[in-house]
């Protein structure tokens, strides 16, 4: 089987919603796969530094875990939105998130996302 392709699109903070899209990609990339999660909306406050390490499930490591482990894993998570200067207004920069976290907007997904979805590939939202 060839490589795949899964972008996941977080809207979300909450830790039902987080856990399981940071596991999804940790998952595709250490099978080998591209794997790209976009933290956007309220997903962006789990990628500041530190934040996820305060996010904890019964039963799991802590979400701060999950995330580096993700990247560690090939993973590549990226903070999204319509455009770089949102970001910069919400105070997402790259001294502001976690190691290993991207800054992309609106167009950088669309030109990743899009031609993976024509080719097979996932786009989620979660």
């Amino acid at each position: 089987m060839g490589e795949q392709e899964l972008h996941i699109v977080l809207l979300s903070n909450d830790p039902e919603r987080a856990y399981p899209a940071f596991q999804l990609a940790m998952g595709a990339a250490a099978m080998g796969h591209r794997a790209r999660l976009y933290a956007t909306t309220a997903g962006l406050d789990l990628l500041r530094k530190g934040a996820a390490d305060k996010v904890q499930l019964p039963g799991y490591p802590p979400l701060g875990q999950v995330l580096r482990d993700a990247i560690k894993y090939g993973a590549e998570v990226c903070a999204c939105a319509a455009s770089s200067e949102i970001l910069k207004n919400q105070g997402i920069t790259p001294e502001t998130v976690e190691p290993g976290v991207k800054l992309e907007d609106m167009i950088g997904f669309l030109n990743e996302a899009l031609p993976a979805a024509k080719d097979g590939g996932v786009v989620t939202f979660i």
